[in-house]
């Protein structure tokens, strides 16, 4: 059953966003009609990316689809394995900052299944540092997964989503808006931003996850998010 109360967060919408979002429903629609179905939005820090999937799961809800969010940020490792290569250590924030594991065990795997599997779509508070209680739950026969983060299409996640898209965004744009959020330096190359940027230059030499993904989109301009049409396509 779709949550009647998401579809009152599209009345904020700009026209630009209600076509976009439209219309990549549309597409994700077309490509995969039924059954359980796992989107992935991938992209650098500060792009958009749980602003951008929570506007998908409302698009999804106004065309009557079943949705649910989730997010990789809710299933870090701890603190003292996060940083057991140090604290500033790009190949640390990579290869041990999340527990991609336990996010395909307990959410992509049983999501997939179907029936009354139960899934769980948060496993670590990463505030208080601790893993949370967990809470299970379960959907339709027809239903989407709309899952956001880092590396999705890193190795261990490669192969799990029924459609994935890759956010992009001016470096200025990113800037700002990580000074605003978090109150980091706005000049993205600057030295303070290394683990992360280095560990995303790193994702994507190895990976090419613009190349892989279903769809690019643009959101420099967030009041008009604009899909991006590569040579490849």
């Amino acid at each position: 059953m779709v949550d009647r109360s998401l579809l009152m967060r599209a009345a904020s919408w700009t026209p630009e966003q209600k076509e976009l979002y439209t219309r990549v429903v549309d597409q994700l629609q077309r490509r995969s009609p039924r059954g359980r179905r796992i989107i992935g939005v991938d992209g650098r820090d500060a792009v958009g990316k749980t602003r951008f999937a929570d506007a998908l799961q409302v698009a999804f809800a106004r065309a009557g689809v079943e949705a649910f969010r989730a997010s990789v940020d809710d299933f870090h490792r701890p603190q003292a394995f996060r940083y057991r290569q140090g604290r500033d250590s790009p190949k640390g924030y990579y290869e041990d900052a999340f527990d991609v594991e336990l996010l395909d065990r307990v959410l992509l795997q049983p999501f997939r299944m179907g029936g009354s599997t139960g899934f769980q779509t948060a496993a670590f508070d990463l505030e208080r540092d601790q893993p949370i209680e967990m809470e299970w739950r379960t959907a339709g026969p027809d239903a989407v997964l709309i899952v956001d983060g880092v590396f999705l299409q890193r190795p261990a996640l490669a192969g799990k989503w029924h459609a994935s898209i890759f956010l992009v965004a001016d470096d200025r744009v990113r800037g700002e808006r990580l000074r605003a959020r978090d109150g980091a330096h706005p000049d993205v190359q600057h030295d303070s931003h290394r683990r992360y940027r280095e560990a995303h230059d790193r994702y994507e030499r190895e990976t090419g996850p613009r190349a892989r993904a279903t769809m690019v989109i643009d959101t420099s301009d967030w009041r008009a998010p604009r899909q991006v049409f590569d040579d490849r396509c």
